[in-house]
């Protein structure tokens, strides 16, 4: 058994106290002095401070790889990079591919998974895509879009080989309903994104389970007076789990101000980067999914001006937005640890029997030592 003493993420606020872990799941979480039985085997971090791992349910790469190209030596350094910037716990983001790429992927990905060390631990693949609005797509390739319906749903989560989690659709689309039931019953997530939904189509989506939406504001209708949207679905609470992008450039900081304080998606609303392959390097041009991207301050362009992505991770994006106002730390560790976390089931909070992973805050902004399954990284 291992574990510190510093001051702990609890309820909202630091607090001095301690965690305890064996197995890389937590066996001991509380305020103030450890019992006895702990209090031996903890390492005592003084009044440094410590949060969650943070958690990313969108990231298509990072350090120059690419999540659904790259080989699994790639995809292991991959892991390990995010892993030092902070982000613990992650779902691999994809663009719409063919199902024969889908499946030569999956097979990286199995290799990859045998891989040891300490590294972010990747829970699954959320793909932007298959079944989205061709009129919506804006920077993904279009060329592993498919026809929605039962098949073609089978045929996609059968490629995945059981690491589809999450699945961005456009419920609007024909025969997207009765596709949606079948990545249910596989277990995958639908999120409305690149959609041309109206309000009326999140209902019909969300009528028989949970959804998700991929990243508020991006792709989807803007809220007006007549046709609330995803976005007028969301800041009513009806969507389980609502991503944002909190780079300032795809969500205005005022915006992403509104909906953090909007109360009924306090519980719903979570960030993602939407990192792309060259995220935290310092590239100012790269291929993109076959296209030429670059850098424009935190995001990445296409030739047409188009948005594809971000290059900062998930922590520095949101600790960015702390310093700038926008967000509470509360704010920031509840869409970036919490609510994700809630999501992947075992992590982004400090509770007995999720896994121990932290971070430590250094000088109210920037990550300082990591742990990943209570390994230090």
């Amino acid at each position: 058994m291992k574990g510190i003493q510093a001051r702990i993420w609890l309820r909202g606020r630091f607090r001095k106290g301690w965690l305890a872990w064996e197995r890389g799941k937590l066996v001991g979480v509380g305020e103030g002095a450890a019992p006895k039985k702990f209090a031996k085997q903890l390492e005592d971090l003084g009044e440094r401070r410590i949060l969650p791992g943070f958690v990313d349910t969108l990231v298509h790469g990072y350090a120059g790889v690419g999540a659904a190209t790259h080989s699994a030596v790639d995809l292991d350094r991959m892991a390990r990079a995010l892993a030092r910037a902070g982000v613990t716990s992650a779902l691999a983001g994809f663009y719409p591919l063919s199902l024969a790429r889908l499946r030569a992927a999956a097979k990286r990905w199995n290799t990859a998974k045998k891989l040891r060390g300490v590294r972010a631990r990747f829970a699954g693949w959320h793909v932007e895509g298959v079944f989205i609005n061709p009129q919506m797509s804006g920077a993904l390739p279009r060329e592993g879009l498919l026809t929605p319906d039962v098949k073609n749903a089978e045929r996609f989560v059968k490629a995945c080989d059981g690491w589809l989690k999450m699945s961005t659709i456009a419920p609007e689309l024909e025969g997207a309903l009765d596709a949606a039931e079948v990545l249910r019953e596989a277990g995958v997530m639908p999120s409305i994104g690149h959609s041309a939904a109206e309000y009326v189509h999140c209902e019909a989506l969300a009528a028989n389970g949970p959804i998700a939406i991929t990243h508020l504001g991006n792709r989807v209708l803007p809220l007006t007076a007549r046709e609330p949207g995803p976005i007028g679905f969301a800041m009513e609470g009806r969507a389980d789990f609502v991503a944002a992008i909190p780079d300032a450039v795809h969500v205005a900081p005022e915006t992403l101000r509104l909906w953090a304080s909007t109360a009924a998606m306090r519980s719903k609303l979570m960030a993602v980067s939407d990192n792309l392959s060259h995220a935290g390097l310092p590239a100012d041009k790269f291929d993109a999914a076959g296209q030429i991207a670059h850098r424009d301050g935190p995001v990445a362009r296409n030739a047409r001006d188009e948005l594809c992505g971000t290059l900062d991770s998930l922590p520095e994006l949101l600790l960015r937005r702390v310093r700038d106002g926008a967000l509470t730390m509360a704010q920031a560790v509840r869409m970036g640890c919490e609510v994700p976390g809630k999501l992947l089931g075992d992590c982004g909070r400090f509770e007995v029997g999720l896994r121990a992973d932290l971070v430590e805050l250094e000088d109210g902004s920037s990550i300082g030592a990591i742990w990943v399954g209570g390994r230090k990284a």
